[in-house]
């Protein structure tokens, strides 16, 4: 019993000894990289488990914006160092963005396309109560031979909750020379879209349904897609759910498709109630 006990005491002491080591030689890798890339990152602790988990709590990210984390998972990091792995998730937990209140200018292209009384500015999401987003956001990635999958989930408050699908062809490190395959955006309304109605219409002197049908008609001009249209008047009138599905003709790597008008892309809206 005593020889048992020993040998428990001294893997314990190997064991913990090993990820004291590996803590500090992240925190130490981790530093070298904010370094490197002139990141204005900060964090208080970084760990590890023996199973693979990295586990970063209280980030900051103090670049163009102010973003803090309270936690963030990463698990199976260990397999980064050789190759991509097979399957990863991240966690991320606690994050908050202040919503920028300073006066803002409508972007030209807005007004240009004709867009500028159906846009709202940060400013007046800010009014609205929108003074910060919350959120959780977990990420899943599957590699399967030729193809990469991703599905991020963010539970977002009053914001609502989005669910973003992608999948790639020749998964490599560098994300530009990946062909996207297709992308789903699900969005799950929180009371935001009614709120942005009626402030829009209100600034505009007309009713919600007013706005709505302007709206409407206008893209009906442009898209002419009547299935396109119904659907997204569908969810104006009873925003519940939205699926926006948008698939490349041919796969096509990421550089190639910032240049492609929206022509080029298979696109289809449903709604859910």
């Amino acid at each position: 019993m005593k020889i048992f006990t020993i040998i428990i005491m001294v893997l314990a002491t190997i064991l913990g000894g090993t990820k004291a080591y590996l803590d500090h030689q992240l925190h130490v890798e981790l530093d070298k990289a904010i370094i490197n890339n002139q990141v204005a990152i900060k964090f208080s602790q970084i760990t590890s488990s023996l199973l693979g988990q990295v586990i970063i709590n209280n980030l900051r990210i103090n670049k163009y914006i102010q973003i803090h984390i309270d936690k963030i998972i990463l698990s199976k990091a260990y397999q980064f160092y050789n190759q991509l792995p097979e399957s990863i998730s991240i966690n991320l937990e606690g994050i908050k963005i202040p919503i920028n209140k300073a006066a803002q200018s409508i972007p030209i292209i807005i007004s240009t396309l004709g867009y500028a009384p159906y846009y709202i500015s940060l400013k007046e999401l800010y009014n609205l109560g929108y003074a910060n987003i919350h959120a959780d956001m977990s990420i899943v990635a599957k590699l399967q031979k030729t193809k990469l999958s991703l599905v991020s989930i963010i539970n977002a408050g009053i914001f609502g909750k989005f669910i973003i699908s992608t999948e790639f062809n020749r998964p490599s490190k560098s994300f530009d020379t990946m062909e996207l395959v297709s992308l789903q955006l699900e969005y799950f309304d929180n009371g935001l879209v009614n709120k942005v109605l009626s402030h829009l219409a209100s600034r505009n002197n007309e009713t919600s349904q007013q706005l709505q049908q302007k709206f409407i008609t206008k893209l009906n001009n442009e898209i002419r897609q009547q299935n396109i249209i119904n659907n997204l008047y569908q969810f104006l009138k009873n925003p519940k759910g939205l699926t926006i599905n948008l698939q490349p003709k041919l796969p096509m790597d990421i550089n190639t498709l910032k240049t492609l008008p929206i022509q080029q892309f298979k696109l289809q809206i449903t709604v859910s109630n």
